[in-house]
């Protein structure tokens, strides 16, 4: 079975700290995470789909790694993020190169999502985007003197113009506790500074 892994992130601050919180349980998994995507048997595009430019961006990536799947280059796409939360059904039907499509409230599906489309079957999970956050580690993809924090997740406010709390959820705060102990992992780590991520705009 393959294990090698590419992960290509866009969009914000929280997207990344999903992102790298994907790689750190693919690492535990025994999973090889690549710099880039070239020989990825499977390669997880992790989506913003908030505004036309980052949802322009989202699908051109896709189709870039269409076709490098095309050519043999990498093997299976995996779409995670807001693009697949607010397209559920569109992505798999418009885009055959999609492979499987994760929503945002299953990132810590990722490991069985990825052993599901090893075995060569079609992933489509979506799961309560309301839910409690989960604290997991995470492979930083930041220069090593800083790293985003991310203290809370979601939006009440439900503004006519905005989809984040459709896509993102309520508003969740960490609690003060997980996130000063996350704080000091990445201060023993190397981490001199930390930006917090707490809005997506």
């Amino acid at each position: 079975m393959g294990k090698r892994i590419g992960m290509i992130s866009l969009g914000c601050a929280k997207n990344q700290v999903n992102a790298e919180q994907m790689m750190y349980l693919l690492q535990q998994a025994g999973y090889e995470l690549l710099s880039g995507v070239e020989g990825a048997d499977v390669v997880i595009i992790n989506t913003c789909g908030f505004i036309d430019s980052a949802k322009s961006e989202a699908i051109d990536n896709i189709l870039a790694m269409g076709a490098l799947k095309e050519e043999g280059i990498i093997g299976k796409i995996l779409v995670t993020g807001c693009l697949s939360q607010r397209y559920q059904e569109e992505i798999l039907q418009e885009m055959p190169e999609v492979d499987g499509v994760l929503g945002t409230g299953c990132y810590d599906d990722i490991v069985t999502a990825v052993e599901a489309l090893l075995a060569d079957q079609t992933v489509c999970r979506f799961s309560d985007i309301n839910a409690a956050l989960t604290e997991t580690g995470r492979v930083l993809t930041t220069p090593a003197y800083y790293a985003y924090l991310k203290i809370a997740e979601g939006c009440d406010n439900r503004c006519s113009y905005c989809v984040i709390p459709s896509l993102r959820g309520r508003y969740r705060s960490r609690s003060l506790e997980d996130c000063l102990y996350e704080a000091r992992m990445l201060a023993e780590d190397g981490v001199k500074e930390l930006i917090l991520s707490l809005i997506h705009i």
